[in-house]
């Protein structure tokens, strides 16, 4: 079985209820539509307002990364770690600004941030919409970030590798990780990284 769930990561409160895990091979063939009032890739420069909110808030935009000690941008690998249940897994925390995220963020508020993630590994199609794994209508939970104010963070979601792969069959095999979101307001935000299997990077510093 493949199984996709959220880790508590990032800056979530104390109390916050735990994350429903959710099965990777039950997926929907429904994505958001394109044609919603937006849609950007990833963190903007600083001298880019092209997704600025009409309002005059700042730019629109979502950001996926790796880790499971926190967030870490990619650097052409997409690591297979290790995560607090012993499972091998591709481990995804969040960063975003300018879309609406309710003030009190939970699975049962119908305002929530929809997630719908996957991951694509040459030689697996191991989902009904034929991806290695995959989250599918997934409310996000974002928290804002104590480093970085203005800007949300969200709890990693897990994309459990199954039984059946070896992690070291994976590595240096093409991935490509995507990530598509659409707020109560019906933006569209999408980052999608084309990468290649590795292991999780030495410390920096030696």
């Amino acid at each position: 079985m493949l199984v996709a769930g959220m880790g508590a990561l990032l800056g979530c409160p104390v109390g916050a209820e735990d994350p429903p895990v959710a099965d990777g091979s039950s997926s929907s063939s429904e994505s958001v539509d394109d044609g919603a009032s937006g849609m950007v890739s990833g963190p903007p420069s600083s001298s880019d307002t092209s997704s600025a909110t009409d309002t005059g808030g700042p730019a629109a935009w979502l950001e996926i990364g790796w880790g499971t000690d926190g967030f870490h941008a990619f650097e052409g690998a997409l690591p297979v770690v290790v995560g607090p249940q012993g499972l091998s897994m591709f481990s995804m925390p969040m960063r975003g600004q300018g879309f609406y995220n309710p003030p009190d963020p939970g699975f049962d508020n119908p305002d929530m941030p929809i997630l719908h993630a996957w991951v694509d590994v040459e030689g697996y199609e191991l989902t009904a919409d034929g991806h290695f794994n995959e989250v599918v209508d997934y409310p996000a939970l974002f928290y804002p970030s104590l480093a970085d104010p203005g800007v949300l963070e969200a709890p990693a979601v897990w994309l459990v590798l199954p039984d059946e792969v070896d992690a070291p069959t994976l590595m240096g095999r093409s991935v490509i990780i995507h990530a598509e979101m659409v707020d109560a307001d019906g933006l569209v935000l999408v980052d999608e990284h084309a990468l290649v299997i590795g292991e999780v990077p030495p410390p920096s510093g030696g």
